[in-house]
């Protein structure tokens, strides 16, 4: 990756990072303003536990990617930046403009998710 885009990344990462944080910020009320009280109705239970648990998903997973984030940023602290934490190779320069907190080549990745 050259000079530039190592800068941009530089740039976009704490972006992304503040945007996440809002974001996780957003989802932990919008779930601690689901209110349970007087509610005796199945359906309208069934669906606020589903709003939880989605909310819950959203937080967790926005906590993952804060993870990804913040190893991104000292990776390029680093000069490590775009290498694959698991087999060392580069990883491809597109997949890292599309997702810079890739810590890992798309063959990894395929592996780990089978």
């Amino acid at each position: 990756m050259d000079a530039k885009k190592i800068k941009d990344t530089r740039q976009r990462l704490p972006r992304e990072y503040d945007n996440l944080i809002k974001s996780v910020n957003r989802n932990r009320i919008a779930a601690q303003e689901i209110k349970v009280e007087n509610t005796e109705d199945e359906g309208d239970l069934a669906t606020i536990s589903h709003d939880k648990d989605l909310l819950y998903n959203l937080h967790e997973g926005g906590f993952a990617r804060l993870r990804f984030i913040q190893e991104a940023m000292k990776a390029l602290d680093r000069g490590q930046y775009g290498e694959c934490v698991r087999c060392g190779k580069d990883i491809n320069e597109k997949r890292l403009l599309a997702v810079p907190w890739a810590t890992l080549c798309i063959r990894c990745q395929e592996e780990t998710e089978m």
